[in-house]
């Protein structure tokens, strides 16, 4: 009876051993992923600022004919589809766009291009009408929601 109790005990006493040693390991292994992502990212950051310095540019580009979210989504996706891009930043309620690029692999036309071929007026090139009749109603302009697309 007394070898049941203190195997019993053993057996416990080890369990919650184990269990401080997986929950105190798995905490330290979330810090260093956590702090390796955040050096990585940092990695990155420098590493992109390092190579593309003298070839940086920014640029804001007039989205007239942008509506909403959506619009933002489409332009942000089509311009980030555009080699050199860095990072982009739409800002629908003032209806334009943030660009960072590299200006050794794109330009300011390429990026416009991108933007009316995804159906939106970029600064003053028209959108493809083609891609403007495929947008989403609530991403045209009120008065070709109305009389049907004539944009």
């Amino acid at each position: 009876m007394i070898k049941k109790i203190i195997l019993n005990s053993t057996v416990i006493a080890a369990f919650i051993v184990a269990g401080i040693l997986i929950n105190g390991c798995g905490k330290k292994d979330s810090v260093e992923k956590q702090t390796d992502k955040v050096n990585n990212t940092e990695s990155k950051e420098q590493n992109m600022q390092n190579s593309s310095d003298k070839n940086a540019e920014q640029v804001m580009i007039k989205l007239p004919t942008m509506q909403c979210k959506t619009c933002k989504k489409n332009i942000e996706k089509a311009v980030n589809k555009v080699p050199g891009v860095i990072n982009v930043n739409v800002v629908v309620d003032d209806k334009i766009a943030n660009i960072n690029f590299d200006k050794s692999k794109t330009d300011l036309s390429k990026i416009e291009n991108a933007i009316t071929m995804a159906g939106y007026d970029a600064n003053d090139k028209k959108a493809d009408k083609d891609a403007y009749n495929n947008l989403d109603d609530c991403c045209k302009l009120p008065q070709d929601q109305k009389e049907g697309s004539s944009h």
